[in-house]
């Protein structure tokens, strides 16, 4: 029972990193794009934005995107994190498992929304840059994951552990 909790804090930790990164790559990317037009239109450089107005925009972004972001990315990591245990059980390399599963499923959960869709529903998730700053931040929340949770009984990473005790 105490693992399971342990997994489920974990999950929940990991989920919250993953939506405020993502919120805040969302929001350097759809900055920039505001700046780069904001130039274009004055005919001059990228328009400059005070840190203090970045950082208001940003909170205002992730409380403006918190539930359906959260949602959407928490389940796609769910899912990842669930399928990457089992393949962590077998290869004993939990953390690249891990945030390579998680990196995966939001590239996945994009590419299906733009699919389904018509549009990622993410701005900062258009462009190249962007998705891949997405898919980092799912790296990211994947291994942290990894590293909150302790390996299996049966993995081959705790089978190295066990024996390397000593008698």
């Amino acid at each position: 029972m105490a693992t399971m909790l342990r997994r489920i804090a974990a999950f929940v930790v990991a989920a919250a990193v993953m939506v405020v990164l993502g919120s805040a790559a969302h929001s350097y990317f759809v900055q920039q794009a505001w700046s780069l037009a904001a130039g274009h239109a004055g005919g001059t450089a990228p328009a400059a934005i005070p840190i203090v107005d970045r950082l208001a925009w940003a909170a205002h972004d992730l409380r403006g995107m918190l539930r359906s972001y959260a949602l959407v990315t928490s389940i796609a990591l769910g899912l990842a994190l669930l399928s990457a245990g089992a393949v962590a059980r077998f290869s004993g390399h939990r953390v690249i498992v891990f945030g390579a599963a998680a990196a995966l499923a939001i590239f996945v959960q994009f590419t299906a929304l733009k699919m389904v869709l018509g549009t990622v529903g993410i701005f900062g998730a258009r462009g190249t840059m962007g998705l891949a700053a997405q898919m980092a931040v799912g790296l990211a929340a994947g291994v942290l994951f990894a590293k909150l949770t302790p390996p299996g009984k049966s993995s081959p990473r705790a089978a190295r552990d066990d024996s390397s005790d000593g008698p």
